[in-house]
Protein backbone atom coordinates (compact mmCIF):
# COMPACT_ATOMS: atom_id res chain seq x y z
CA UNK A 1 0.00 0.00 0.00
CA UNK A 2 1.40 3.39 -0.96
CA UNK A 3 0.56 6.83 -0.22
CA UNK A 4 1.98 8.15 -3.55
CA UNK A 5 1.58 7.18 -6.98
CA UNK A 6 5.04 8.15 -8.38
CA UNK A 7 7.27 6.43 -5.31
CA UNK A 8 7.67 3.70 -2.94
CA UNK A 9 9.27 5.80 -0.45
CA UNK A 10 6.97 6.06 2.76
CA UNK A 11 8.77 8.78 4.18
CA UNK A 12 8.73 11.05 1.00
CA UNK A 13 5.56 12.87 1.93
CA UNK A 14 6.70 16.04 0.25
CA UNK A 15 3.99 16.86 -2.71
CA UNK A 16 5.85 20.30 -3.34
CA UNK A 17 5.77 23.54 -1.16
CA UNK A 18 2.62 25.21 -0.66
CA UNK A 19 0.67 22.05 -2.83
CA UNK A 20 -2.15 20.59 -1.17
CA UNK A 21 -1.16 17.40 1.83
CA UNK A 22 -4.07 15.26 -0.32
CA UNK A 23 -2.27 15.35 -3.36
CA UNK A 24 0.88 13.26 -2.25
CA UNK A 25 -1.59 9.82 -1.78
CA UNK A 26 -2.46 8.04 -4.17
CA UNK A 27 -6.77 7.54 -3.95
CA UNK A 28 -5.88 3.48 -2.96
CA UNK A 29 -3.71 4.78 0.19
CA UNK A 30 -6.49 7.56 0.74
CA UNK A 31 -8.99 4.58 1.07
CA UNK A 32 -6.61 2.17 2.74
CA UNK A 33 -6.22 5.35 5.70
CA UNK A 34 -10.37 6.17 5.61
CA UNK A 35 -10.85 2.26 6.04
CA UNK A 36 -8.15 2.08 9.20
CA UNK A 37 -9.31 5.19 10.84
CA UNK A 38 -12.78 4.09 10.34
CA UNK A 39 -11.95 0.69 11.81
CA UNK A 40 -10.53 2.56 14.88
CA UNK A 41 -13.80 4.76 15.05
CA UNK A 42 -15.66 1.00 14.82
CA UNK A 43 -13.73 0.39 18.46
CA UNK A 44 -13.54 3.71 19.89
CA UNK A 45 -17.60 3.28 19.81
CA UNK A 46 -17.73 -0.44 20.92
CA UNK A 47 -15.64 0.25 23.90
CA UNK A 48 -17.66 3.60 24.75
CA UNK A 49 -20.99 2.12 24.08
CA UNK A 50 -20.51 -1.49 25.27
CA UNK A 51 -21.82 0.15 29.05
CA UNK A 52 -24.86 0.81 26.93
CA UNK A 53 -26.18 -2.94 26.83
CA UNK A 54 -24.43 -3.61 30.21
CA UNK A 55 -26.36 -1.25 32.36
CA UNK A 56 -29.33 -3.76 33.53
CA UNK A 57 -26.44 -6.99 34.50
CA UNK A 58 -24.33 -4.34 36.20
CA UNK A 59 -27.04 -2.30 38.30
CA UNK A 60 -27.95 -5.38 39.87
CA UNK A 61 -24.81 -6.87 40.85
CA UNK A 62 -24.28 -3.24 42.48
CA UNK A 63 -27.61 -2.70 43.47
CA UNK A 64 -27.31 0.79 41.68
CA UNK A 65 -30.01 3.33 40.89
CA UNK A 66 -31.28 5.02 37.73
CA UNK A 67 -28.94 7.89 38.24
CA UNK A 68 -25.95 6.06 39.18
CA UNK A 69 -26.19 3.65 35.95
CA UNK A 70 -26.71 7.66 34.17
CA UNK A 71 -23.73 8.55 35.93
CA UNK A 72 -21.52 5.91 34.80
CA UNK A 73 -22.55 5.38 31.48
CA UNK A 74 -22.15 9.30 30.37
CA UNK A 75 -20.44 11.89 32.63
CA UNK A 76 -17.94 9.63 34.53
CA UNK A 77 -16.58 9.11 30.87
CA UNK A 78 -17.91 12.37 29.28
CA UNK A 79 -16.41 14.88 31.66
CA UNK A 80 -12.56 13.82 31.20
CA UNK A 81 -13.13 12.64 27.41
CA UNK A 82 -14.90 16.49 26.76
CA UNK A 83 -12.25 18.08 28.68
CA UNK A 84 -8.88 16.71 27.67
CA UNK A 85 -10.09 16.69 23.91
CA UNK A 86 -8.96 20.40 23.33
CA UNK A 87 -5.10 19.99 24.95
CA UNK A 88 -4.72 16.86 23.04
CA UNK A 89 -6.07 17.96 20.03
CA UNK A 90 -3.89 21.07 20.41
CA UNK A 91 -0.63 18.44 20.78
CA UNK A 92 -1.65 16.65 17.73
CA UNK A 93 -2.30 19.63 15.86
CA UNK A 94 1.86 20.56 16.66
CA UNK A 95 3.11 17.42 17.03
CA UNK A 96 1.65 14.25 15.11
CA UNK A 97 -1.84 13.11 14.18
CA UNK A 98 -1.16 9.67 13.90
CA UNK A 99 0.81 9.39 16.89
CA UNK A 100 -1.44 11.28 19.22
CA UNK A 101 -4.67 8.48 17.73
CA UNK A 102 -2.08 5.70 18.10
CA UNK A 103 -1.43 6.30 21.92
CA UNK A 104 -4.92 6.84 22.42
CA UNK A 105 -6.15 4.26 21.00
CA UNK A 106 -3.63 1.95 22.78
CA UNK A 107 -4.72 3.70 25.92
CA UNK A 108 -8.68 3.37 25.44
CA UNK A 109 -7.96 -0.11 24.74
CA UNK A 110 -6.12 -1.43 27.58
CA UNK A 111 -8.32 0.63 30.24
CA UNK A 112 -11.56 -0.70 28.80
CA UNK A 113 -10.04 -4.44 29.27
CA UNK A 114 -8.98 -3.67 33.15
CA UNK A 115 -12.54 -2.94 33.79
CA UNK A 116 -13.30 -6.50 33.86
CA UNK A 117 -11.84 -6.26 37.48
CA UNK A 118 -14.02 -3.59 38.56
CA UNK A 119 -14.66 -4.41 41.99
CA UNK A 120 -17.74 -2.07 42.85
CA UNK A 121 -19.28 1.14 41.13
CA UNK A 122 -16.74 3.43 42.14
CA UNK A 123 -14.57 0.99 41.32
CA UNK A 124 -15.70 0.85 37.75
CA UNK A 125 -16.73 4.60 37.37
CA UNK A 126 -12.95 5.08 37.87
CA UNK A 127 -11.85 2.56 35.01
CA UNK A 128 -14.41 4.55 32.53
CA UNK A 129 -13.44 7.94 33.71
CA UNK A 130 -10.13 6.49 32.07
CA UNK A 131 -11.40 5.00 29.09
CA UNK A 132 -12.88 8.79 28.60
CA UNK A 133 -9.29 10.09 29.06
CA UNK A 134 -7.49 7.62 26.63
CA UNK A 135 -10.21 8.35 23.87
CA UNK A 136 -9.83 12.25 23.92
CA UNK A 137 -7.58 11.50 21.71
CA UNK A 138 -9.49 9.47 19.19
CA UNK A 139 -11.86 11.61 16.65
CA UNK A 140 -10.24 14.93 16.33
CA UNK A 141 -6.63 13.43 14.70
CA UNK A 142 -8.77 11.10 12.62
CA UNK A 143 -11.32 14.18 11.12
CA UNK A 144 -7.90 16.30 10.24
CA UNK A 145 -6.29 13.61 8.86
CA UNK A 146 -8.87 12.98 6.86
CA UNK A 147 -9.33 16.73 5.72
CA UNK A 148 -5.50 16.34 4.74
CA UNK A 149 -6.08 12.67 2.86
CA UNK A 150 -8.86 13.87 0.80
CA UNK A 151 -9.42 16.83 -1.46
CA UNK A 152 -12.41 19.21 -0.57
CA UNK A 153 -15.06 17.72 -2.96
CA UNK A 154 -15.15 14.19 -1.41
CA UNK A 155 -14.28 15.82 2.47
CA UNK A 156 -18.52 15.41 3.35
CA UNK A 157 -18.53 11.81 1.87
CA UNK A 158 -15.34 10.57 3.70
CA UNK A 159 -16.52 12.69 6.76
CA UNK A 160 -19.77 10.01 6.28
CA UNK A 161 -18.11 7.08 6.26
CA UNK A 162 -16.10 7.80 9.04
CA UNK A 163 -19.44 9.23 10.86
CA UNK A 164 -21.13 5.91 10.16
CA UNK A 165 -18.79 3.76 11.97
CA UNK A 166 -20.07 4.14 15.60
CA UNK A 167 -23.39 2.38 13.94
CA UNK A 168 -20.81 -0.79 13.06
CA UNK A 169 -19.60 -0.54 16.78
CA UNK A 170 -23.07 -0.30 17.89
CA UNK A 171 -23.70 -3.46 16.68
CA UNK A 172 -20.75 -5.06 17.93
CA UNK A 173 -20.95 -3.70 21.07
CA UNK A 174 -24.89 -4.31 21.82
CA UNK A 175 -25.13 -7.66 19.64
CA UNK A 176 -21.84 -9.04 20.63
CA UNK A 177 -21.78 -7.62 23.87
CA UNK A 178 -25.12 -8.86 24.73
CA UNK A 179 -24.10 -12.68 23.68
CA UNK A 180 -21.14 -12.51 25.53
CA UNK A 181 -22.28 -10.91 28.61
CA UNK A 182 -24.96 -13.99 28.46
CA UNK A 183 -22.82 -16.67 27.95
CA UNK A 184 -19.74 -15.43 30.08
CA UNK A 185 -20.14 -12.36 32.18
CA UNK A 186 -20.58 -8.99 31.93
CA UNK A 187 -17.12 -8.99 32.89
CA UNK A 188 -15.33 -10.86 29.85
CA UNK A 189 -17.12 -8.38 27.04
CA UNK A 190 -14.93 -5.61 28.32
CA UNK A 191 -11.68 -8.05 27.88
CA UNK A 192 -12.97 -9.39 24.61
CA UNK A 193 -13.73 -5.85 23.39
CA UNK A 194 -10.35 -4.22 25.02
CA UNK A 195 -7.65 -6.15 23.58
CA UNK A 196 -8.01 -5.81 20.05
CA UNK A 197 -7.78 -1.90 19.81
CA UNK A 198 -4.55 -2.43 21.31
CA UNK A 199 -3.34 -4.65 18.00
CA UNK A 200 -4.85 -2.00 16.12
CA UNK A 201 -3.27 0.60 17.36
CA UNK A 202 -0.04 -1.10 15.94
CA UNK A 203 -0.95 -1.16 12.91
CA UNK A 204 -2.15 2.40 12.66
CA UNK A 205 1.52 3.34 13.87
CA UNK A 206 3.68 1.79 11.36
CA UNK A 207 1.34 2.16 8.19
CA UNK A 208 -0.31 5.26 8.13
CA UNK A 209 1.56 8.45 7.85
CA UNK A 210 1.27 11.66 8.89
CA UNK A 211 0.60 14.07 5.85
CA UNK A 212 3.26 16.70 5.45
CA UNK A 213 1.84 20.13 6.76
CA UNK A 214 2.52 23.67 5.16
CA UNK A 215 4.98 25.44 7.03
CA UNK A 216 3.33 27.57 9.93
CA UNK A 217 2.65 30.39 10.16
CA UNK A 218 2.78 33.02 13.05
CA UNK A 219 -1.44 32.70 13.34
CA UNK A 220 -0.31 28.66 14.38
CA UNK A 221 1.95 29.02 17.02
CA UNK A 222 -0.63 31.36 19.22
CA UNK A 223 -1.49 30.52 22.99
CA UNK A 224 -4.01 27.88 22.75
CA UNK A 225 -6.57 30.58 24.81
CA UNK A 226 -5.90 32.79 21.85
CA UNK A 227 -6.86 29.63 19.24
CA UNK A 228 -10.33 28.70 21.08
CA UNK A 229 -11.19 32.55 21.29
CA UNK A 230 -10.26 32.62 17.25
CA UNK A 231 -12.74 29.75 16.71
CA UNK A 232 -15.54 30.36 18.58
CA UNK A 233 -15.74 33.65 16.83
CA UNK A 234 -15.42 31.82 13.36
CA UNK A 235 -19.61 32.69 11.66
CA UNK A 236 -21.83 30.43 12.74
CA UNK A 237 -19.51 28.29 14.98
CA UNK A 238 -21.58 28.86 18.15
CA UNK A 239 -24.65 27.91 16.57
CA UNK A 240 -23.10 24.60 14.81
CA UNK A 241 -21.64 23.53 19.07
CA UNK A 242 -24.81 24.07 20.43
CA UNK A 243 -27.08 22.44 17.45
CA UNK A 244 -24.52 18.91 17.79
CA UNK A 245 -25.51 19.45 21.88
CA UNK A 246 -28.53 19.55 22.02
CA UNK A 247 -28.95 16.82 19.21
CA UNK A 248 -26.80 14.98 20.94
CA UNK A 249 -28.67 14.87 24.45
CA UNK A 250 -31.43 13.68 22.67
CA UNK A 251 -29.37 11.29 21.35
CA UNK A 252 -27.39 9.37 23.27
CA UNK A 253 -30.09 10.12 26.29
CA UNK A 254 -31.83 7.64 24.00
CA UNK A 255 -29.10 5.11 22.72
CA UNK A 256 -27.73 5.08 25.71
CA UNK A 257 -31.05 3.74 27.53
CA UNK A 258 -32.93 2.17 24.81
CA UNK A 259 -31.34 -1.39 25.58
CA UNK A 260 -32.87 -0.96 29.06
CA UNK A 261 -36.38 0.63 27.81
CA UNK A 262 -36.66 -2.40 25.58
CA UNK A 263 -35.81 -4.74 28.59
CA UNK A 264 -38.65 -2.97 30.81
CA UNK A 265 -41.41 -2.05 28.94
CA UNK A 266 -41.22 -4.62 26.23
CA UNK A 267 -40.45 -7.53 28.34
CA UNK A 268 -37.18 -8.54 25.39
CA UNK A 269 -34.72 -10.22 26.26
CA UNK A 270 -30.97 -8.27 26.67
CA UNK A 271 -29.80 -10.05 23.56
CA UNK A 272 -32.68 -9.54 21.33
CA UNK A 273 -32.77 -5.87 22.61
CA UNK A 274 -28.79 -6.06 21.40
CA UNK A 275 -29.28 -7.70 18.26
CA UNK A 276 -32.22 -5.48 17.15
CA UNK A 277 -30.92 -2.57 18.22
CA UNK A 278 -27.70 -2.95 16.39
CA UNK A 279 -29.07 -3.71 13.48
CA UNK A 280 -30.53 -0.58 13.51
CA UNK A 281 -28.10 1.43 14.20
CA UNK A 282 -25.93 -0.06 11.28
CA UNK A 283 -28.44 0.05 8.75
CA UNK A 284 -30.20 2.86 9.45
CA UNK A 285 -27.86 5.02 11.20
CA UNK A 286 -24.73 4.19 8.32
CA UNK A 287 -27.43 5.42 5.62
CA UNK A 288 -29.03 8.48 7.46
CA UNK A 289 -25.47 9.15 7.87
CA UNK A 290 -24.26 9.08 4.30
CA UNK A 291 -27.17 10.22 3.18
CA UNK A 292 -26.30 13.31 4.88
CA UNK A 293 -23.11 13.76 3.50
CA UNK A 294 -24.32 13.49 0.17
CA UNK A 295 -27.28 15.60 0.43
CA UNK A 296 -24.59 18.66 1.01
CA UNK A 297 -22.55 17.60 -1.10
CA UNK A 298 -24.95 18.28 -4.05
CA UNK A 299 -26.92 20.75 -2.34
CA UNK A 300 -24.14 23.00 -0.66
CA UNK A 301 -22.68 23.46 -4.05
CA UNK A 302 -25.26 25.88 -4.92
CA UNK A 303 -26.29 27.29 -1.94
CA UNK A 304 -23.84 26.65 1.27
CA UNK A 305 -27.27 27.18 4.15
CA UNK A 306 -27.73 23.31 3.20
CA UNK A 307 -24.60 22.73 5.17
CA UNK A 308 -26.34 23.15 8.04
CA UNK A 309 -30.12 22.89 6.89
CA UNK A 310 -29.77 19.33 6.16
CA UNK A 311 -29.56 18.63 9.90
CA UNK A 312 -32.35 20.38 10.36
CA UNK A 313 -34.60 18.65 8.16
CA UNK A 314 -33.10 15.47 9.76
CA UNK A 315 -33.98 16.15 13.19
CA UNK A 316 -37.77 17.34 12.56
CA UNK A 317 -38.19 14.42 11.31
CA UNK A 318 -36.74 12.43 13.51
CA UNK A 319 -38.41 13.58 16.34
CA UNK A 320 -41.94 12.46 15.87
CA UNK A 321 -40.36 8.97 15.46
CA UNK A 322 -38.38 8.93 18.39
CA UNK A 323 -41.46 9.96 20.32
CA UNK A 324 -43.65 6.95 18.33
CA UNK A 325 -40.89 4.68 19.55
CA UNK A 326 -41.31 5.88 22.88
CA UNK A 327 -44.69 5.80 23.23
CA UNK A 328 -46.51 2.81 21.08
CA UNK A 329 -47.88 0.91 23.31
CA UNK A 330 -45.97 -2.24 24.43
CA UNK A 331 -48.79 -5.02 23.22
CA UNK A 332 -48.79 -4.07 19.67
CA UNK A 333 -46.03 -7.02 17.73
CA UNK A 334 -44.74 -7.75 15.03
CA UNK A 335 -46.39 -11.82 14.56
CA UNK A 336 -48.73 -11.65 17.31
CA UNK A 337 -48.34 -11.55 21.07
CA UNK A 338 -45.22 -13.20 21.36
CA UNK A 339 -43.62 -11.16 18.34
CA UNK A 340 -41.39 -7.94 18.11
CA UNK A 341 -42.82 -4.63 19.07
CA UNK A 342 -44.19 -3.10 16.54
CA UNK A 343 -41.94 0.42 17.85
CA UNK A 344 -38.91 -0.45 16.80
CA UNK A 345 -39.74 0.29 13.03
CA UNK A 346 -40.03 3.74 14.35
CA UNK A 347 -36.84 3.38 15.50
CA UNK A 348 -35.27 2.23 12.15
CA UNK A 349 -37.10 5.38 10.64
CA UNK A 350 -35.69 7.63 13.58
CA UNK A 351 -31.68 6.42 13.09
CA UNK A 352 -31.69 6.88 9.94
CA UNK A 353 -33.05 10.94 10.02
CA UNK A 354 -31.03 11.31 13.57
CA UNK A 355 -27.95 10.39 11.80
CA UNK A 356 -28.13 13.25 9.03
CA UNK A 357 -26.72 15.95 11.40
CA UNK A 358 -23.67 14.44 12.25
CA UNK A 359 -21.28 14.60 8.89
CA UNK A 360 -22.22 18.19 7.84
CA UNK A 361 -21.65 19.65 11.23
CA UNK A 362 -18.37 18.37 10.88
CA UNK A 363 -17.56 18.90 7.64
CA UNK A 364 -18.79 22.51 8.08
CA UNK A 365 -16.27 23.16 11.08
CA UNK A 366 -13.71 21.96 8.87
CA UNK A 367 -14.75 24.25 6.23
CA UNK A 368 -14.73 27.32 8.53
CA UNK A 369 -11.49 26.92 9.88
CA UNK A 370 -7.79 27.56 9.16
CA UNK A 371 -5.43 24.75 8.89
CA UNK A 372 -3.52 25.29 11.85
CA UNK A 373 -7.05 24.97 13.92
CA UNK A 374 -8.79 21.98 12.09
CA UNK A 375 -7.97 19.46 14.87
CA UNK A 376 -8.68 21.86 17.48
CA UNK A 377 -12.23 23.33 16.09
CA UNK A 378 -13.14 19.21 15.86
CA UNK A 379 -12.57 19.09 20.04
CA UNK A 380 -14.63 22.08 20.56
CA UNK A 381 -17.16 20.22 19.09
CA UNK A 382 -16.78 17.31 21.04
CA UNK A 383 -16.78 18.75 23.85
CA UNK A 384 -20.07 20.67 23.28
CA UNK A 385 -21.45 16.89 22.15
CA UNK A 386 -19.94 15.48 24.78
CA UNK A 387 -20.30 17.48 27.98
CA UNK A 388 -24.07 18.03 26.76
CA UNK A 389 -24.71 14.72 24.34
CA UNK A 390 -22.96 11.97 26.58
CA UNK A 391 -22.52 13.82 29.68
CA UNK A 392 -25.83 14.93 30.37
CA UNK A 393 -28.21 12.82 28.40
CA UNK A 394 -28.14 9.59 29.91
CA UNK A 395 -27.92 11.22 33.20
CA UNK A 396 -30.97 13.03 33.22
CA UNK A 397 -32.94 10.48 31.57
CA UNK A 398 -31.69 8.30 34.67
CA UNK A 399 -32.98 11.00 37.63
CA UNK A 400 -35.81 11.43 35.55
CA UNK A 401 -36.64 7.44 35.46
CA UNK A 402 -35.84 7.51 39.27
CA UNK A 403 -38.63 10.88 39.70
CA UNK A 404 -40.71 9.00 37.64
CA UNK A 405 -40.06 5.69 39.39
CA UNK A 406 -44.07 5.57 40.59
CA UNK A 407 -45.09 4.85 37.81
CA UNK A 408 -43.28 1.68 37.85
CA UNK A 409 -41.53 0.20 34.49
CA UNK A 410 -42.90 3.40 32.73
CA UNK A 411 -40.74 6.23 34.86
CA UNK A 412 -37.84 5.49 32.19
CA UNK A 413 -40.81 6.32 29.01
CA UNK A 414 -41.50 9.47 30.75
CA UNK A 415 -38.32 9.83 31.17
CA UNK A 416 -37.10 9.50 26.96
CA UNK A 417 -40.08 11.37 26.52
CA UNK A 418 -38.75 14.63 28.44
CA UNK A 419 -35.32 14.31 27.26
CA UNK A 420 -36.25 14.12 23.24
CA UNK A 421 -37.52 17.36 22.98
CA UNK A 422 -34.21 19.12 22.79
CA UNK A 423 -34.90 17.94 19.23
CA UNK A 424 -36.18 20.91 18.60
CA UNK A 425 -34.05 23.15 19.91
CA UNK A 426 -30.99 21.63 17.88
CA UNK A 427 -32.84 22.30 14.61
CA UNK A 428 -33.52 25.72 15.87
CA UNK A 429 -29.67 25.95 16.48
CA UNK A 430 -28.72 24.96 12.88
CA UNK A 431 -30.94 27.13 11.48
CA UNK A 432 -29.73 30.45 12.60
CA UNK A 433 -26.29 29.34 12.16
CA UNK A 434 -26.77 28.60 8.41
CA UNK A 435 -27.37 32.01 7.97
CA UNK A 436 -23.95 33.26 8.89
CA UNK A 437 -21.96 30.14 8.04
CA UNK A 438 -23.01 30.70 4.09
CA UNK A 439 -21.96 33.90 4.50
CA UNK A 440 -18.59 33.24 5.32
CA UNK A 441 -18.88 30.25 2.62
CA UNK A 442 -19.59 33.03 0.00
CA UNK A 443 -16.81 35.75 0.81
Amino acid sequence: MTPSTDTENHETLNSGDGEAPYKAFSTRYRNYVLGLLTLGYVFNFVDRQVMTILLEPIKAEFNASDTQMGLLSGLAFALFYAVLGIPVARLADRWSRRNVLAISMATWSAVTALCATAGSFAHLALLRVGVGIGEAGGTPPSQALITDYFPPERRALAQGILAAAPNLGILVGLFGGALLAEALGWRMVFLVFGIPGVLLALLLFFTVQEPKRQPRSEEGDESLLIAIKGIIRLPGFLWIAAGVGFAGIAGYGLGIWSPSFLVRVHAMSLVDAGLWLGLIGVFGGTLGAVTGGLLVDRLARKDPRWQLRVPVIGLVIALPTQLAFVLWPETHRIGGPDGLPFALVFMGLSAVFASFWIAPSYAAVQNLVPPHWRTQASALMLLAINLLGLGLGPLVVGMLSDYFAYTGVNSIRWALVVVLSTCIFGAWCYWRGSIPYARAMSR
